[in-house]
């Protein structure tokens, strides 16, 4: 196959085409969506045909271990690397897979786990009929590089701690119900479904490929600022944020169907527009692994 990068005009992100789902990818074409990736954080796969579970995850396992499933949904499924993420229902009512309609905070997948997120890869099935909700991306490579030398000096010596348990437990959170239900679920199924993990990272941590420094922060309100006052580590977190998600360091994807987007999610936040809650929408995500402390 013959792969064509086209960078998009805007802060990040390039089109990639002429990608076959159908073909293992040569080392040589593999090379060249990682130093794509590398470039442009950000690629979007558009104009090949519907892609399989199995031709997905074989392209995906090509840059790294996936993590199968997630920390919440336990259930024995055929395709354990896909991460169903929208808003469906099966005949029954019950959830298929993750998630909601309402906006998504800037967060980096699986940070709240020893073993975080290195690439992700999101592919649309299913969108909205009217206003489809934009995903954005923000370059939090750049995010540290334009902070004052003196901030960043500072930033290197504190940690963050991340979890999502609060707000799957919290009956406000629209996610919450589903979260009950899939873990029902897997009672059903017969597995004990295990705690929702947390850790602790570097605000600033290293790709492990690049060795480039990153701002590796989150707008969860879960996160939290190490070894300084809630007040002090609420508002510093808050300042970082903004900083880090202005509109000159962000991309803003509107979505295809179709559309796979595989982006750096060390290396950036990743935050979603709402959408009606009578539209459907249906995701597939994958993500590799890789170790960061």
């Amino acid at each position: 196959m013959e792969l064509k990068v086209e960078p998009l005009g805007a802060p990040m992100g390039a089109v990639i085409r002429g990608w076959n789902p159908g073909e293992e990818l040569s080392e040589g074409e593999r090379v060249t969506i990682v130093d794509a990736l590398r470039r442009h954080l950000v690629l979007v796969f558009r104009g090949q045909r519907f892609v399989t579970d199995r031709e997905l995850i074989r392209f995906a396992a090509t840059f790294g271990e996936l993590i199968k499933g997630s920390a919440w949904l336990e259930r024995t499924r055929e395709h354990a690397e896909i991460l169903q993420v929208g808003n469906l229902t099966d005949e029954d009512g019950k959830p298929e897979g993750v998630g909601g309609t309402g906006r998504l905070a800037w967060h980096a997948d699986y940070d709240y786990c020893k073993k975080v997120g290195r690439e992700s890869f999101l592919n649309a099935v299913e969108l909205p009929t009217r206003k489809r909700p934009r995903t954005y991306f923000s370059n939090q490579y750049a995010a540290f590089e334009t902070l004052p030398a003196q901030m960043q000096a500072r930033l290197r010596t504190l940690e963050v701690f991340h979890s999502i348990s609060a707000g799957y437990k919290d009956p406000a959170y629209e996610g919450a119900e589903r979260y009950a239900i899939n873990r029902q679920l897997d009672r059903d199924h017969g597995i004990e479904p295990k705690e929702i993990p947390e850790a602790t990272h570097r605000m600033v941590v290293r790709h492990p490929q690049t060795d480039r420094e990153i701002l590796y922060i989150g707008e969860r309100t879960n996160c939290t600022i190490m070894d300084l006052q809630r007040d002090e580590g609420e508002a510093l977190l808050a300042d970082l944020c903004a900083h880090s998600t202005r509109d000159a360091n962000v991309y803003a994807h509107d979505w295809e169907v179709g559309d796979l987007v595989m982006f750096d999610t060390l290396g950036t936040l990743h935050s979603r527009d709402a959408w009606d809650t009578g539209e459907r929408r249906s995701m597939r995500q994958l993500t590799t692994l890789c170790e960061i402390d």
